[in-house]
C-alpha cells in the first residue's frame, strides 16, 4: 500500500521542513498494521501534470490545506483522480470547513458549510476535521483491512466521506490531550524528517527553519482568527521529553531558525524549562540562532523573563505585541476586548528598560476602524525606542474564523476581494497563484478611506521602520511634539511620486490584482509596500530629502526651522546611497549624540560636530535595494559614522 502525503509549499523563502505532513506520517507508522506501507512526502510546486507524474497512483493521497495551497493542492488532486480514479483524495488542515462550529445563522445546519465545500470539490473522497494524526492513521487500517472490492470507507470518527452525492459524517473525534500525544509520533524523532531531507524534495539545501510546537490550543476566540475556535480554547501540552528531543534533533544539524507554533508560548508554567533547553542547546551547537513566537497575550512578566533569557543566551528573538489595534471599539468589536492593550504596552516599556526592541502586527480594515482610528492607532505603534517597528497588513478573512461567516460580513458591510498571492522571484513562478479574500471597505471605513489609511500607513512604516530619515523623524515626535500625522500628511503632499507609488499599491489591491507590484528600476522581482517605499527613496534620494525638509519646515514654527534643517542635513548625509564614497560633514548639532540617546527622548545640544560616513562598496540598485532593506528590518547600522575628534582622532559611533 503506497501512501502520498502533499504539504506543498506557499510563497516563502524559509522553507520550513513539513510537519503537519511529517505528524500524520510519524503517527501512522507506529500502527503494527501500517508497517508494510510506504510514506512519500511531497513538497515542491510544479505543474499540477507534472506532480501528477511524480504521485503516479497510490491508494491514497492525502492533502493539507491552508490559505497558501489550497487552490494548487485540490487541483493536483483532480489530475491525480483523473489518471488513477481509485486513489483515495483525503484532505485535512484549516481550510477544510469544521461541521461542529462553522454554522453560518441559527438556522443552519452544523455540517452545511462542509458540504457545500465538499460539492465544491468532487474529487475529495474524505475530510478529515480537526487534529488528524489518529483520524488519519485510523483511515489507513481501515484501508488496509477492507476487501479490495470495497475501497471506500465507511465513516470513521473524525471524517465525513462522500458516497456518491450525499455525505456521510462520523462522530466527533475528542480532541488530543495529555497521554492522547503518547500515541503520536514525531517526523524529528522517528526518521521521518531524515528521510525526506535523503530524498532531495527539500531541493538539497539545509533547511532554514523548523516548526515546533509544544502545546495545542487557545483561550481566546477572537473573530478574525480560527485558531482558538479551531482547537475549541483548552490548551493541551505536548509530552516535554519530546519536544527537548525535537530542540535538540534540529540544534545538532545546526538549523538556525525555531519558530514555535503555539498560540500563546509563556502561557504554561513549563514554558521557562523551554527555553532554557534552547539556551542549553545554543551554548552546546550554537543553534537556534533565532527564535520566534507568539507570545501568550496577556502575561506580561512571563513574557519578559523567557524573552530576557533568550537574550541573555546570545539568541535573537523578536518581541511581538499581539495589539492589531488599539481602539477599544475596535477590539470589542473583534472579540478581543479581553486582552489588555496596557499590559501589552506594559510589556514594552519593559523590554526598552532591558534594550529589546518590540514589533507591533495591526491589521488594516478591522469592523469598526475608521480613517481616523486607523491613523491613530499606526501613531501609537511608534516609539522612541531604535530597533521597534511595525506592521500594517490587511485584514484577510480566514476559512473558519468568525468573521468570514455571512452572518458577520453584513453585520459589518465587509467589503472584500479576492486577490492572488503571486511569487515574488519570477524566476521561480508558482503554479496555480493561491487567492487572498482581502477586506477593502466596512461600514465604518469605506473604500476611499480604506485607500488613504493604506498610504498614510504605509508611508509612516516605511520611514519609521526602515529608518528613511530617523533622526528627523524622532526629533519632531518626541522632542518637538508635532503630530506625527500632520507631517506625514505634509511629505505626501511634497512627495507627490511617494505618494503616487503607494497608491498603486493600494489600486492594486482594490482592483483584485497584487498585494506586490514590480517597480521598473529593480528588475522583474515583486515587491510590497514598504519595499516599493524604499526603492522610491533610493532612485531619487534628493528628491526625498528635499520633500522631507519641506514637510519638517511645513510642521513647526519659524523659530525651529535651523532645528529641523540640520536634523534633515544629517539624515541626508548619513543615508546609505549605492555608489557612495567616504564623505565629511558637519552638523550644527550633535546628533550622533541625540541617536545614542533615543530611548531617553533628549534635547539636542547644539554643538558644532563634525563626522565621517564610511563608503559604501557600489552594487546595482536592485542589490543595493535587497541590501538596504535587509539591514532595515534587522535594525544594523548601515554604514560607519566616525565623530572628528578634537585632536584628529576617530572614534567609531
Amino acid at each position: 500500500m503506497e501512501v502520498v502525503l502533499g504539504q506543498f509549499e506557499g510563497v516563502t523563502t524559509m522553507r520550513p521542513l513539513p510537519l503537519a505532513a511529517g505528524l500524520l506520517v510519524a503517527t501512522a507508522r507506529l500502527r503494527p498494521e501500517l508497517a508494510d506501507v510506504s510514506f512519500d512526502i511531497l513538497t515542491r510546486r510544479i505543474d499540477p501534470e507534472a506532480q501528477a507524474d511524480r504521485i503516479g497512483t497510490p491508494a491514497v493521497l492525502g492533502l493539507s490545506l491552508y490559505t497558501w495551497n489550497e487552490r494548487y493542492a485540490l487541483a493536483v488532486a483532480e489530475v491525480v483522480k483523473r489518471r488513477s480514479p481509485r486513489t483515495l483524495i483525503v484532505v485535512g488542515g484549516p481550510s477544510v470547513p469544521r461541521p461542529t462550529l462553522v454554522s453560518r445563522a441559527p438556522h443552519e445546519p452544523p455540517g452545511e458549510a462542509l458540504e457545500a465545500w465538499l460539492t465544491a470539490h468532487r474529487t475529495v473522497d474524505v475530510a478529515v476535521v480537526g487534529e488528524g494524526e489518529a483520524t488519519f492513521a485510523d483511515l489507513l487500517v481501515h484501508l488496509r483491512q477492507a476487501p479490495d472490492d470495497h475501497p471506500v470507507p465507511v465513516p470513521i470518527a473524525g471524517t465525513v466521506v462522500r458516497h456518491g452525492t450525499t455525505f456521510v459524517h462520523g462522530p466527533p473525534r475528542p480532541r488530543l490531550a495529555a497521554e492522547a500525544f503518547d500515541r503520536t509520533g514525531s517526523p524529528y524523532l522517528d526518521g521521518t524528517f531524515d528521510r525526506f531531507l535523503e530524498s532531495g524534495e527539500h531541493g538539497g539545501d539545509a533547511p532554514l527553519a523548523c516548526v515546533f510546537e509544544t502545546n495545542r490550543g487557545c483561550p481566546f476566540s477572537c473573530t478574525f482568527c480560527d485558531w482558538g475556535q479551531a482547537t475549541e480554547s483548552k490548551v493541551n501540552e505536548l509530552p516535554l521529553e519530546r519536544v527537548a528531543a525535537e530542540l535538540r534533533w534540529a540544534a545538532v544539524r545546526g538549523i538556525p531558525y525555531a519558530y514555535f507554533i503555539d498560540a500563546n508560548f509563556g502561557i504554561r508554567r513549563r514554558d521557562p524549562a523551554i527555553i532554557a533547553t534552547l539556551t542549553d542547546l545554543y551554548a552546546e551547537t550554537g543553534a537556534p540562532r533565532f527564535v520566534y513566537f507568539h507570545l501568550t497575550k496577556n502575561a506580561t512578566e512571563k513574557n519578559l523573563g523567557n524573552v530576557l533569557a533568550l537574550k541573555r543566551a546570545g539568541i535573537g528573538t523578536q518581541v511581538s505585541l499581539s495589539m492589531q489595534d488599539f481602539d477599544p471599539g475596535v477590539l470589542a468589536a473583534i472579540r478581543r476586548d479581553n486582552i489588555h492593550p496596557e499590559r501589552a504596552l506594559a510589556l514594552r516599556a519593559a523590554c526598552h528598560r532591558e534594550g529589546l526592541p518590540t514589533t507591533n502586527e495591526l491589521l488594516l480594515g478591522l469592523p469598526g476602524q475608521t480613517l481616523a482610528s486607523v491613523r491613530r492607532g499606526v501613531t501609537q505603534a511608534l516609539t522612541p525606542f531604535p530597533g521597534d517597528s511595525f506592521f500594517l497588513y490587511p485584514t484577510r478573512l480566514l476559512p473558519n474564523a468568525e468573521l468570514a461567516s455571512p452572518a458577520e460580513v453584513a453585520r459589518h458591510g465587509l467589503v472584500t476581494v479576492e486577490v492572488p498571492l503571486l511569487p515574488l522571484d519570477p524566476s521561480r513562478p508558482h503554479p496555480l497563484p493561491e487567492r487572498e479574500r482581502i477586506v477593502v471597505a466596512t461600514s465604518t471605513l469605506p473604500a476611499a478611506d480604506w485607500r488613504e489609511a493604506f498610504v498614510f500607513g504605509h508611508a509612516l512604516a516605511a520611514v519609521h521602520d526602515q529608518q528613511l530619515a530617523p533622526t528627523t523623524l524622532h526629533l519632531l515626535a518626541w522632542h518637538l511634539e508635532v503630530e506625527v500625522p500632520r507631517f506625514i500628511d505634509a511629505l505626501l503632499d511634497h512627495a507627490a511620486g511617494l505618494r503616487a507609488l503607494l497608491e498603486r499599491f493600494a489600486d492594486a489591491t482594490l482592483a483584485a490584482e497584487a498585494t506586490t507590484l514590480v517597480v521598473r528600476e529593480l528588475g522583474p522581482r515583486r515587491v510590497d509596500p514598504i519595499e516599493g517605499a524604499v526603492a522610491h527613496v533610493l532612485i531619487d534620494p534628493d528628491g526625498f530629502f528635499a520633500a522631507v525638509s519641506k514637510a519638517a519646515r511645513a510642521v513647526v514654527s519659524s523659530a525651529q526651522h535651523a532645528l529641523v534643517t540640520d536634523a534633515v542635513a544629517f539624515d541626508r548625509a548619513t543615508f546609505a546611497r549605492h555608489r557612495a564614497t567616504t564623505e565629511m560633514h558637519t552638523a550644527e548639532y550633535d546628533w550622533l549624540d541625540y541617536l545614542a540617546r533615543a530611548g531617553e527622548r533628549p534635547a539636542p545640544v547644539p554643538r558644532r560636530t563634525s563626522f565621517r560616513c564610511e563608503a559604501i562598496a557600489p552594487l546595482p540598485l536592485e542589490a543595493h535595494h535587497a541590501w538596504f532593506v535587509a539591514n532595515g528590518w534587522a535594525k544594523a547600522a548601515r554604514r560607519g559614522i566616525h565623530r572628528q575628534g578634537a585632536e584628529g582622532a576617530e572614534s567609531l559611533i
